[in-house]
């Protein structure tokens, strides 16, 4: 076989692949919702499941909040003054795209979906990178199994910072310095842990530049300092609205968020005690947030045990405590759903046990708190 011939079959076998990771991704989500619509009315139809879709994706939480960013932008006067909390990435495209769909909502659910299938494409291919392909599946399995997934296809940013997040990551571990930049800039446009990119990405070029290689230094790797200067932009939006670089901080402090910044053991401690003071909740949000941490820190320990990539704990790491460190925090299950190392380390357990067990209960979990999402209990 001539090597133009060995190309095109690699290319037509990795076609398959992606085309592969994305309908199972999508379909896993899907068939949780058929289900659930099977459940709750004992039948399905595309009606009910469009319904569905436009109930628990389009509307619920932050979505109505993204929507109207997009729709009139952010606003100094009103009520929705406090929508400058938002990041203006994933609002931006809505409004472009939503000049064909004619529907914010909808354009909203297209971007988080597009978005969604390139990040388990883009997910297959890093794990690809130091694994088999057994483990790229497990990786896309993992992520699609994440109990708290669902919220990457509807109107929120966690499918399109996926996206970012991972293509970021992806573009550092090929040591393309500027295609890292610009993606990390648009991910620290989107949510403000796309800032943290830059801890890998400074690590990864401290490692080729001045480690055992020391490879001259390039003009090119300038692209890196974009990654906190798509956080400036941000800060600059608020001095031009405002006057105030951090004028975000303020309105997270209010109303209806309360958002502060408290050292972890004390926002654990505070889990703890409004889990006992509101159990109704304490399952879905305060005892599962404790739970999550300490579950993500596992894991990471078990990553520097197993000699994963220094770059990946890093970020995992910096991801877990800077998110950890927010106070009143109420999302920390749809928080966790982007800290893409625990994915990347999990997927490559070797015992054939383990990997089932893991497997088993990741669709258990799935299952259950998609079930309870989809029928509106507070799950954020």
């Amino acid at each position: 076989m001539t090597e133009e011939a060995a190309m095109k079959q690699m290319l037509k076998t990795r076609g398959r692949d992606w085309l592969l990771v994305v309908v199972f991704a999508l379909g896993l989500h899907y068939l949780v919702m058929a289900l659930h619509l099977l459940v709750q009315s004992g039948s399905f139809s595309f009606e009910q499941l469009g319904g569905l879709i436009a109930d628990r994706l389009m509307q619920p939480g932050d979505a109505t909040r993204y929507i109207d960013v997009a729709q009139h932008g952010y606003v100094t006067q009103g009520e929705n003054a406090i929508n400058l909390v938002f990041y203006p990435l994933y609002p931006l495209l809505m409004r472009w795209l939503g000049w064909l769909t004619f529907s914010l909502p909808l354009a909203g659910v297209i971007i988080s979906h597009i978005g969604y299938s390139v990040a388990s494409i883009l997910l297959y291919e890093l794990i690809l990178l130091d694994g088999e392909r057994r483990n790229a599946w497990d990786g896309v399995a993992l992520l699609a199994l994440y109990p708290f997934s669902l919220f990457a296809l509807g109107v929120f940013t966690e499918g399109i910072f996926l996206a970012l997040s991972i293509g970021c990551l992806y573009a550092l571990r090929k040591r393309s310095f500027p295609a890292a930049g610009i993606i990390g800039f648009l991910a620290a446009l989107t949510r403000t842990q796309g800032m943290l990119l830059f801890f890998p990405a400074v690590y990864e070029w401290v490692t080729l530049r001045f480690g055992p290689r020391k490879e001259k230094l390039r003009w090119q790797d300038a692209f890196l300092l974009l990654i906190p200067a798509g956080f400036g932009v941000y800060l600059g939006i608020n001095a031009a609205l405002w006057g105030n670089c951090f004028q975000f901080l303020k309105f997270e402090a209010g109303e209806p968020w309360y958002q502060s910044t408290k050292w972890i053991s004390e926002n654990i401690a505070q889990h703890y005690s409004m889990g006992q003071n509101y159990s109704g909740l304490a399952w879905f949000i305060y005892y599962l947030q404790i739970a999550l941490y300490f579950a993500v820190l596992c894991v990471l320990f078990l990553g520097a045990y197993k000699k994963e990539r220094m770059a990946y704990l890093l970020y995992g790491g910096v991801y877990l405590g800077f998110s950890y460190l927010s106070g009143w925090m109420i999302s920390g299950g749809r928080y966790m759903l982007c800290c893409i190392p625990v994915y990347i380390i999990l997927s490559k357990l070797k015992d054939g046990f383990i990997r089932r067990f893991r497997l088993l209960a990741a669709g258990i979990l799935f299952t259950l708190y998609s079930f309870l999402y989809l029928r509106g209990y507070a799950i954020m």
